[in-house]
C-alpha cells in the first residue's frame, strides 16, 4: 500500500494480521545513523491503517489515490416495474421482492441494473429484450452489489447481474458481479474496488462454466491472491441463474458446499488444470502475443509466466528496444508494465522516453498540443509503473513491490534493468554459478505464481573489438554464468552497427517451438520518437510517426495480416 503524511507519500508493506506493530519508518529510518536504521520507530495500527513515528513525529494514514473523473447517473429513486419486466424476471426464477431489494428499474424498454457504492448511484447497466447491454456513458466501473462486502468476511464473485440475483434469491446476499462479463477487456473495476476486498478472508469465484469464464476466474484469483480464493463450478449448467432455473434454490445452497480451494502450492492432479488440458487437446499449441511487426512476429511471440533475458553492449539500445517492445504489447494486449530501472534515472526521463514512443513525437512542449499531453499522461498513469525502493535494491524488495502491483494494478510485466544494479546475497560457500541458478529459480517461481512476464536486462562482459566493431555478445557472454542462457525462456541480443547505423535484434533462444525460433531482424532507430523501424525489401526504413494513442497502432490491413486483437 501507499501511506502518506501531510507532505509526502511512501510505499509501505505492513505484515499481514491485525493489531499494532512496531516497524521502521519510511520517512526517516533511511536517514538515521547506520546502527539505528533498522530500529523500529513507527507504531502502525493494522486495524485502523494509521501510524505514528516516535523519531520524526510524523503521523501517517493510508494514501487514497485520486480517482479518475467519472460521470454519475441521476438516481430517480423509482423502481416501479412493468408487468412484462416482472414476468420476464419471474421466468428466470427472480421474484419481485429481490428486484425491489436490488433497486432494479426499467426505462423505455430497458431493464436498469443500478450499481451503488456507499448507497450512491455510480453506474447503470441497461439491457433490452434482445440481450443487448450497455453501461452508462463515462461511468466508473465497479462490482455490482459492492456494498454487500462491508460487513462480511466471505463473498461470492459471479459473471453477471442475473447470477448475482440468483444467489440473493437463494438467500445468499454476499455476492458481487463483474460489470462487463468475461469478454470485457477493461478490468478497471478491479483497480477501483480492490480495497473493498482487503478484509475479505474467503473469496469464492463462481464465473461461467466456459472458456472465457475460466480465464476470468484465473485473473480474479491472480489479483485477489489464490491463497484466499476458492472455485465453484456449475456442473451441468453454464451459470448460477441457469442452475436455479434447472435445479432450484435449495440445490444452489447445496452446490456451494462443493467449493474447492485453489491447488495446494506444488501439488497438482489433472483435475486442477483440466480446462487447459482440454483446450490444448482441442486447439493445439498456440503462439503467444504478437507485437504487429511482421518479421519480428514470425521469430518470437510472448507468453506470461516466462522469463525474457536481454543483453547487449552498453549504448547499443537494449533498454530502448525493451521499452518499444513492451509499449506494443501494452497497446495491443493490455499488458501493464512495472519497471525497476535505476539506470533510467530520473524517473521523469524514463517517462518522457515512453511518451515519445506512444505519441510519435519528440517530448517537447512546443511540439505537443494539450490533447497529446492529456493522452500520454493518462495512459502512462494507468499502464506503466516505476519501482524505486528506498530501503535496498535486493531481489526481495523488487519482488515485494511487484507482488503489490500485481494485486493493485494488474501488471503483466516486471522489468529488472539491469541485473548488476541489484544487491546480491550469496550464501556462505555458494559459487556465483550456483547463486545465479537460484536467482533464476526465484524469478521463475514468481513469474508462474503471478502469471507475469519478467524481463531481465543483463550486461555482457567486455567484448573484443576488431576493425572498429565489437563482437556480437550472446547470453553466454553475460558476466557470471552460463545459466543466463540455460535458465531463461527467451534470450535476445540487441546489437548496433555504428558504421551504418543499423540495429540488429538477434533472437538467440526461444525455449518452446510454438512461441518462436532463433533468427534476426534489422531495424533503424527513429530518432524522432525512439521507435524501432522495419526495413522494406530494399533495405529502406519504414519510419512510423503515428500517434498510437489517437490513431491506433496498426492499420486495418496490418491487423488482418498479423491476426492481433486490438483493444480499440
Amino acid at each position: 500500500m501507499k501511506i502518506t503524511d501531510k507532505i509526502d507519500t511512501f510505499d509501505y508493506l505492513p505484515p499481514i494480521g491485525s493489531g499494532e506493530i512496531s516497524t521502521i519508518c519510511p520517512a526517516c529510518s533511511i536517514d538515521r545513523k547506520s546502527e539505528n536504521q533498522k530500529k523500529p520507530c513507527l507504531s502502525w495500527n493494522r486495524n485502523k491503517n494509521t501510524g505514528f513515528c516516535h523519531n520524526c513525529q510524523r503521523s501517517f494514514s493510508v494514501f487514497r489515490e485520486p480517482k479518475k473523473e467519472h460521470k454519475k447517473p441521476e438516481w430517480n429513486n423509482k423502481t416501479d416495474l412493468s408487468d412484462n419486466v416482472v414476468s420476464w424476471f419471474e421466468g428466470r426464477k427472480i421474484k419481485q421482492d429481490t428486484l425491489k431489494l436490488m433497486k432494479i428499474s426499467d426505462l423505455d424498454g430497458f431493464i436498469e441494473f443500478n450499481y451503488f457504492r456507499d448507497e450512491e448511484l455510480i453506474n447503470i447497466k441497461y439491457r433490452d429484450n434482445k440481450k443487448n447491454f450497455r453501461l452508462f456513458k463515462d461511468g466508473e466501473l465497479i462490482f455490482y452489489n459492492i456494498d454487500c462486502l462491508k460487513t462480511v468476511k466471505e463473498c461470492y464473485v459471479v459473471e453477471g447481474e442475473m447470477d448475482c440475483l440468483a444467489f440473493i434469491e437463494s438467500g445468499i446476499t454476499n455476492c458481487v458481479s463483474v460489470p462487463n462479463g468475461a469478454s470485457g477487456t477493461n478490468l478497471e473495476y478491479i483497480d477501483n474496488c480492490i480495497d473493498e476486498f482487503e478484509h475479505i478472508e474467503k473469496i469464492i469465484i463462481a464465473t461461467d462454466n466456459d472458456i472465457p469464464g475460466f480465464k476470468l476466474s484465473e485473473e480474479l484469483a491472480r489479483r485477489f491472491g489464490k491463497e484466499r480464493c476458492y472455485k465453484l463450478n456449475w456442473t451441468d449448467c453454464k451459470d448460477a441463474n441457469e442452475f436455479i432455473i434447472k435445479h432450484g434454490y435449495e440445490k444452489l445452497r447445496e452446490q456451494i458446499k462443493t467449493i474447492k480451494s485453489y491447488p495446494v502450492e506444488g501439488i497438482f492432479t489433472l483435475k486442477d488444470f483440466a480446462e487447459q488440458y482440454e483446450g490444448l487437446l482441442i486447439n493445439g499449441l498456440q503462439p503467444g502475443k504478437k507485437i504487429g511487426i511482421n518479421k519480428h512476429d514470425e521469430l518470437i511471440t510472448f507468453e506470461t509466466s516466462r522469463i525474457l533475458t536481454i543483453t547487449g553492449i552498453p549504448s547499443h539500445g537494449k533498454s530502448e528496444y525493451l521499452d518499444w517492445l513492451l509499449i506494443r504489447l501494452n497497446l495491443l494486449h493490455g499488458w501493464k508494465v512495472a519497471y525497476f530501472s535505476p539506470e533510467n534515472h530520473p524517473l521523469e526521463l524514463h517517462a518522457s522516453k515512453i511518451s515519445e514512443k506512444l505519441i510519435g513525437k519528440p517530448f517537447k512542449k512546443d511540439g505537443l498540443n494539450q490533447e497529446d499531453i492529456n493522452l500520454m499522461v493518462n495512459h502512462i498513469e494507468h499502464n506503466f509503473f516505476f519501482i524505486k525502493p528506498k530501503e535496498d535494491y535486493s531481489i526481495d524488495s523488487i519482488l515485494d513491490k511487484g507482488k503489490y502491483l500485481v494485486k493493485k494494478r494488474g501488471i503483466r510485466v516486471l522489468v529488472i534493468d539491469p541485473y548488476n544494479k541489484l544487491e546480491h546475497f550469496q550464501q556462505n560457500g555458494e559459487s556465483e554459478t550456483k547463486y545465479i541458478s537460484r536467482f533464476f529459480d526465484r524469478l521463475e517461481l514468481f513469474a508462474q505464481k503471478h502469471d507475469i512476464l519478467i524481463c531481465l536486462v543483463a550486461h555482457p562482459t567486455k567484448m573484443v573489438k576488431s576493425e572498429g566493431k565489437h563482437e556480437i555478445p550472446t547470453l553466454y557472454n553475460i558476466s557470471g554464468s552460463a545459466n543466463f542462457y540455460n535458465k531463461t525462456d527467451y534470450g535476445i541480443t540487441v546489437y548496433r552497427d555504428f558504421n551504418v547505423e543499423l540495429i540488429t535484434v538477434l533472437i538467440q533462444k526461444v525455449r518452446f517451438r510454438h512461441l518462436g525460433h532463433v533468427g534476426e531482424i534489422n531495424f533503424k532507430y527513429n530518432v524522432n520518437n525512439g521507435r524501432f523501424s522495419e526495413l522494406d525489401e530494399n533495405g529502406t526504413p519504414i519510419f512510423d510517426n503515428n500517434n498510437y494513442l489517437k490513431d491506433g497502432i496498426l492499420k486495418k490491413s496490418e491487423m488482418k495480416r498479423t491476426q492481433v486483437n486490438l483493444p480499440f
